[in-house]
Parts: structure tokens; sequence; C-alpha cells
């Protein structure tokens, strides 16, 4: 447990101050690397910034900073690059979840990136492990791409054998423990992990065209739904939530993720209308949000412990599991984000007693599984 963080009763954590400002990273606080991977010298490579946000992901360069490092059971990195840079193939152990915020991205497939799909602003794509995956940016210069990677520990990732060779070409290696050795800055590379055998890529992965469109979540396919909480019946709630992997926090029995396979996390949008709040509640996961649009305000605790501050749009905020939190939308227009929660399972809330209260009052509690119900069609009353 933090210095900053204590708890009041068994899966209780109250977050301090120092805590609330250390787990909203805003855009300021980002540190581009632009020496993260081993094809940084290559042509047409040169240029791409990476991000380690929370945790370290599959990072290459033991110098990068990673703003928050603690286990969440899910890394959240970024990339910027310079229209026209590209990401060379590689291939990743654990799911790797690309959210597109700004511009235009192509992600190519396969050891040699022939399976193209391009994807736009608020687009969700799954790229799948054991396949070789590269993305390039085909925008303008405001691009920005969010990665969430699974588990704390992803296996580092492995680099189609041609992107190796070209690398070593520009001095560039890779250590056993998948370090980046530069020859030219006088690193011994007797060590250096060579390409994989092309023998061995028939153990990889592969996807139709329609199985790897299927991993394509654009705001179109989205299925909002107003009741996605028991809040939601409360005045002063009014939001919406649409799943994109896993069933994550919804309590909308009728809602369906586009996205069902095991990821090591849920992912799903949530969105508030101007003065409204998610109400006050906790869960047993790590919780991250991408604050992709609109106005922010996070609240962490509850009673007289409650520390709240204003998030900039472009932050990534972190939740520490059995806290209470409380998100609301403090602007003028429509604010929109991403949660992450770990773990593969439902993510069931625990409300406030008042929220619970409030949402007896007007006839609605949640069935033994969890899900809105109205209050007249239980047998029992209780939420």
């Amino acid at each position: 447990m933090s210095s900053h963080q204590y708890a009041l009763d068994p899966g209780e954590v109250v977050v301090g101050v120092a805590e609330t400002d250390r787990r909203i990273i805003e855009p300021d606080d980002f540190v581009a690397d632009p020496a993260a991977f081993v094809d940084v010298r290559l042509e047409g490579s040169a240029g791409k910034a990476s991000y380690s946000l929370i945790g370290p992901g599959v990072s290459e360069n033991s110098d990068q900073v990673i703003n928050l490092t603690e286990p969440h059971g899910f890394s959240i990195g970024a990339a910027a690059m310079p229209p026209g840079v590209v990401n060379n193939q590689h291939m990743h152990y654990t799911a790797e979840v690309f959210i597109c915020t700004r511009g235009r991205w192509q992600m190519r497939m396969g050891q040699h990136g022939d399976q193209t799909v391009d994807i736009g602003p608020n687009t969700v794509f799954s790229a799948p492990p054991w396949v070789f995956r590269g993305f390039q940016n085909i925008g303008g210069d405001d691009t920005w791409l969010f990665a969430v990677l699974g588990g704390d520990d992803t296996g580092g990732i492995l680099w189609a054998p041609q992107v190796l060779e070209a690398a070593a070409a520009t001095g560039l290696y890779l250590s056993p423990d998948q370090a980046v050795l530069d020859a030219r800055a006088g690193d011994s590379i007797t060590d250096a992990v060579g390409p994989v055998d092309e023998s061995r890529l028939v153990e990889l992965d592969s996807y139709t065209d329609d199985e790897i469109a299927a991993r394509i979540v654009g705001p179109d396919d989205l299925q909002w739904s107003s009741a996605a909480l028991l809040s939601s019946v409360v005045p002063g709630h009014a939001g919406a939530m649409a799943p994109v992997i896993g069933f994550g926090l919804t309590e909308d029995r009728r809602q369906r993720p586009p996205i069902w396979t095991p990821h090591g996390f849920t992912l799903e949008w949530l969105r508030l209308e101007p003065g409204a709040s998610t109400g006050l509640h906790r869960i047993a996961q790590s919780q991250a949000l991408l604050l992709t649009e609109g106005d922010w305000q996070i609240a962490y605790n509850r009673d007289g412990r409650r520390a709240s501050r204003r998030a900039a749009e472009g932050s990534v905020v972190s939740v520490p599991a059995g806290c209470w939190r409380e998100f609301s939308n403090p602007g003028a227009a429509r604010a929109t984000c991403v949660v992450v929660c770990s773990g593969d399972e439902r993510a069931t809330a625990e409300w406030d007693p008042a929220v619970v209260s409030a949402a007896l009052d007007r006839g609605w509690s949640r069935d033994a599984s969890g899900y809105l119900a109205p209050l007249d069609l239980l047998a029992r009353k209780a939420s």
C-alpha cells in the first residue's frame, strides 16, 4: 500500500491528496521516448514517440519514464508519430487494444503487414495475441493512439525476422532481457538475440479479413444505454455507457459487448451530460479512465475524506481497487471517456447508501445478478 493510502475497513482504500495528484496523469505529464524500440533507426520509423503511462508495457528502453509503475493488471501506453511514419511488425503474447482519439491510422497485420485496416477517431481495435502487427500514421500532424496491454507481465514482444535484421544494420540489437543494445555507442552485442527462424513462424496465428474487421469497434458500432448504472435513475446522474470488450460496469442486462473474448481487462465508453456525475461507488478491480473529450472532475473517497481534482481532456486517470470514486462533468458540453477495469469478469459496483436509497425512492433497485430492475418486480426489495 502506498504511503498516501490507508485502509478504513477491509476492502476500502482512501486516496490522499498527494496520491490524487499522482494518479491523474495529464498530457503535460506525458514523457515521450523516441528510443523505446529496436526499430527506431529504420528508414520510415524515425521520429516516432512512445509513452508508458501506466506500467512499463513492452518498452525496450530501460530509461523510459513510466508515469505510474504499480501493477494494475494491465498497462496503458500511447504512440505519436509524424505523418507516414511506421511502427514495424512485431508480436505480443497478451492482448493489445488500440484506441484512436485523433487522426487516422493504418493497422497492418501479418509478418509483412499485407492485411490492413484503417481506424479513425473514437475507434477501438483489438489486435489479437500471437499475430504480427504494425501501424502507420496515415493522418495529419495531430494524431494520437492509446494502447492497453493485458497483464502486468506482457512477456515482451517478438519482432518479425526482417525487422531485427534491418535494425542490426543500423547498429541496434536486443539483449536476452529485451533491452535495446547500441553497437554504435559501444554496447556489447555478444549476447544479442537474433531473429527467430522463419520456419517457426508457422506456430503463429492468423485471422481472416472478416475476423479482423470484427475486432474494430467504431462510433457507429456502439450500443449506448442511458440505464447502465443504478445512479442513472436519480436526478443529476444523466450518463450512458457502451461496452466494447467484456461486460465491464454496465448494469443494463440487455447490453452485449461487440468483443467478448478474454483480454485480461474490460473496456467500455462512458459519457456524462453537463452537470452530471456517475454517483459515488466502488469496485474490486483496478480501474483507469482515458479522458477523450470534455471536462472532468475526479473525486476519490467519501464523507470527510473526499479528495477531488479537475482533470484536463486527454488525461489518464488511475483509481485503485476498493476506493470510493465519483466522476463528474463540470463543463458545458458532453464529456466522454474510455473506462478500463482489470480482469475479464464484470466489475460489479457497490453503491453509496445515498444512491441506493434515492433509487429505491424512485422505484428502482438491482436484481440478484446486479442488474437494474423495477422494484415492483423484485421479490427482494434490497439492492
